[in-house]
């Protein structure tokens, strides 16, 4: 990947997984196999990195972050300081970096799972967010690229599903551990004996 691309997946993971404040922006994850991920990608584009620790209150990983113009980064693609889960706004990707985007926010708040209906089964990505303007901006950024996606207004969020076979390009792209693994399980009865 590139600085760009290495950007926007940090964008996108930020936003659903992470919290911006004054001085810092922390991410937080419990698998410490993604934390080495996210660190060589946050190293990769010369992140300063404060602190990698394990909160034991909260069970997670902490990457604490203090590099303003990271931050900025942040700032200018739609992730606000403080409290933001409802506040998200789209950020300023076109193409295969929005596509690099929500494969971060997918990675940080999303899932993979297999589906089966009757005889077929098949990938679903997922993602949930409290931003309708968020989830609308991914869900055009998807039927733009040629990714059929469906979404979902539910009581504690605004969902998207990406049930076409095109969800694995998406695919192709997450970095989280625990989502390759189970990508790795998925039996697509679409693809015959072919994988991407």
């Amino acid at each position: 990947m590139g600085r760009e691309e290495v950007e926007a997946y940090l964008c996108g993971l930020v936003a659903a997984d992470g919290h911006v404040e004054r001085h810092y922006v922390t991410l937080a994850q419990k698998d410490r196999r993604f934390v080495d991920i996210i660190v060589s990608l946050l190293r990769e584009i010369d992140v300063k990195i404060s602190s990698v620790f394990y909160d034991r209150g909260a069970g997670v990983w902490k990457i604490k972050i203090r590099d303003p113009h990271f931050k900025t980064l942040l700032i200018n693609n739609g992730v606000p300081e403080g409290a933001k889960s409802d506040r998200l706004k789209p950020p300023g990707f076109t193409g295969s970096l929005a596509l690099m985007y929500i494969a971060g926010f997918i990675d940080g708040d999303g899932w993979v799972e297999q589906v089966a209906r009757g005889n077929r089964r098949y990938l679903r990505i997922g993602l949930k967010t409290k931003s309708r303007e968020l989830r609308d901006w991914i869900f055009e950024v998807l039927m733009g690229e040629g990714i059929e996606a469906n979404k979902a207004d539910k009581k504690d969020g605004y969902e998207i599903h990406i049930d076409s076979v095109k969800a694995w390009e998406i695919a192709q792209l997450l970095k989280n551990p625990s989502h390759r693994e189970r990508l790795a399980q998925i039996r697509d009865d679409r693809l015959g004996h072919l994988r991407p």
